[in-house]
């Protein structure tokens, strides 16, 4: 499959596979941590979720090759029937907040003169490590491996919230520069073009929190207090767990287009569907058994991935 993969992209059928199949739906990137092996959070990092700079640059040189780069103002237009997109459509999102979006991401993106969105998790604004999740698997996994990290994670998920705690009270954690933007920064994106969205209020999944009403009041509230998102930010759930009825109940707490992370391109009519529009995680590991993953099989990946239904 890897050699298939290889040859359609350097016999260039996959262009014209993907000029034809996806001339007339989005894709939707989805990034979340943009990172030099250089920076001291690099070590620490999951790699499932980092994409090295050098690999982020080439990967936007990519994507002006194969697509046209859009805003979220010309898929709001698309979503209210206002506007056709152009071909072969590709709006770049980032999840989370992190710091580093500004100090590496944004950069490559301006030089390119590429637009984005970041969806920030308003509770977690300048804070100086990040999420539960990313803590520890940056004290275990820099000590013991990106496996042990894992396999820590995967215990304190099914654990209760005093037992979280309790494990973080024991974390030998690192000294590492401030993890997530500040308000300064999210505003200094908006300022260079980036667009602000909702992520939540406390990350934790729509689906698992008592009040979902109450989270999604609390994040669209900060950004608000924060100046952030417009009058009517776009929303990406925690997790990428949402249902129907939570896509409806983020439209009534004032937010507009939401992004769900079901792996899909959209077609027009499903821009402004009741499932949300679906995005593509794009992941270049730098570590572990899919080190090394080449562009050819990140466009080949990409570019047959399914269509929603409209």
């Amino acid at each position: 499959m890897r050699i298939a993969k290889a040859l359609s992209w350097h016999l260039r059928i996959l262009t014209l596979i993907h000029r034809v199949r996806n001339r007339n739906v989005l894709t939707v990137a989805m990034f979340h941590r943009v990172l030099p092996p250089e920076d001291p959070r690099f070590a620490g990092a999951h790699p499932n979720y980092t994409v090295s700079l050098s690999d982020f640059e080439a990967i936007l040189d990519f994507f002006g090759r194969f697509y046209a780069v859009i805003d979220l103002a010309a898929v709001e237009r698309a979503a209210a029937g206002a506007a056709r997109l152009p071909p072969c459509p590709l709006l770049i999102t980032f999840d989370d907040g992190w710091r580093d979006t500004v100090e590496y991401a944004l950069p490559a993106l301006a030089a390119r003169g590429m637009p984005a969105v970041v969806f920030v998790a308003t509770g977690f604004i300048g804070d100086a490590r990040g999420f539960w999740q990313e803590r520890v698997f940056d004290a275990v996994a820099t000590r013991e491996g990106d496996a042990a990290g894992d396999a820590r994670l995967a215990a304190l998920e099914k654990a209760d919230a005093a037992a979280v705690g309790e494990a973080l009270a024991g974390l030998a954690e690192r000294a590492l520069p401030r993890c997530m933007a500040d308000e300064s920064e999210l505003g200094a994106l908006e300022r260079a073009g980036v667009v602000i969205g909702g992520h939540g209020h406390s990350h934790t999944p729509l689906t698992d929190v008592a009040d979902a009403g109450a989270e999604l009041a609390a994040c669209r509230e900060t950004l608000a207090r924060h100046g952030l998102g417009g009058a009517r930010p776009a929303f990406s759930f925690p997790h990428g767990r949402c249902t129907a009825g939570l896509v409806a109940a983020a439209r009534a707490a004032g937010f507009g287009l939401c992004f769900t992370s079901a792996p899909v391109l959209s077609p027009a009519p499903a821009l402004n569907g009741a499932n949300g529009i679906g995005r593509v995680p794009i992941t270049m590991p730098h570590r572990g058994a899919h080190a090394g993953r080449s562009m050819a099989e990140l466009a080949f990946d990409l570019v047959t991935r399914p269509h929603a239904k409209g």
